[in-house]
């Protein structure tokens, strides 16, 4: 009876997120402490299977002057009767390649000396080239696609929020990209960034025309 629920529950998460491609679908959140990288539970989809990640893990890191990827890789799956079993690792690459068996967290440039961090002053701050954790490239996962780290648009949500000139748009948009643990739907940034295009070259448009109040 137990193995049987055991079974559904794995079944359902499957299921859930067969259409979505490889990379991180929630969790997997990074800090920064005493020359480790740790990893937050979570769960990441590779080689089309769902992993649950229900420990924090940790990887060692040192300087570096060209970049590196912290990746989840599945090095091995074997086939026994009646079941599957995958052997996974976090490790740091050199190269920012990626297979199809491996996932991007994140990458980073480490000067000798110095520390990694991962406390951003804004949003273009988490492109640093040095010295920071770089998540703009980090493999997430969503309904229609590979989309932004979801830590990525927290942040930027957060921002816009403590931004007092934000209009009431923009509120609704920041407080869905936070209510939601997953990334946010590819599809949705692109609509939102076209209609934000939009309205911002009709003002400039206005503003440039004669005769106008």
């Amino acid at each position: 009876m137990l193995t049987a629920l055991r079974d559904l529950a794995w079944l359902k998460e499957q299921i859930a997120y067969l259409d979505y491609p490889k990379g991180i679908i929630y969790g997997c959140k990074l800090r920064v402490e005493n020359q480790h990288i740790s990893i937050g539970p979570g769960q990441i989809k590779c080689r089309d299977y769902v992993f649950l990640l229900g420990e924090e893990e940790r990887i060692e890191y040192v300087s570096t002057q060209n970049y590196v990827s912290l990746k989840f890789k599945v090095r091995e799956r074997e086939e026994f009767s009646g079941y599957i079993r995958y052997k996974t690792c976090f490790f740091l690459d050199a190269s920012l390649e990626l297979l199809d068996d491996e996932v991007e967290l994140c990458r980073f440039k480490l000067k000798d000396g110095a520390r990694l961090r991962t406390e951003y002053k804004d949003f273009y701050d988490i492109q640093t080239e040095y010295d920071t954790l770089n998540l703009a490239h980090a493999t997430w996962s969503a309904a229609d696609g590979n989309s932004l780290s979801k830590e990525v648009t927290d942040f930027f949500a957060r921002k816009v929020l403590a931004c007092e000139e934000a209009g009431e748009g923009d509120r609704q948009f920041a407080y869905l990209l936070l209510q939601s643990r997953e990334a946010v739907r590819t599809e949705l940034l692109k609509i939102t960034l076209w209609e934000k295009q939009d309205k911002n070259k009709k003002k400039t448009l206005c503003q440039k025309m004669p005769f106008t109040s």
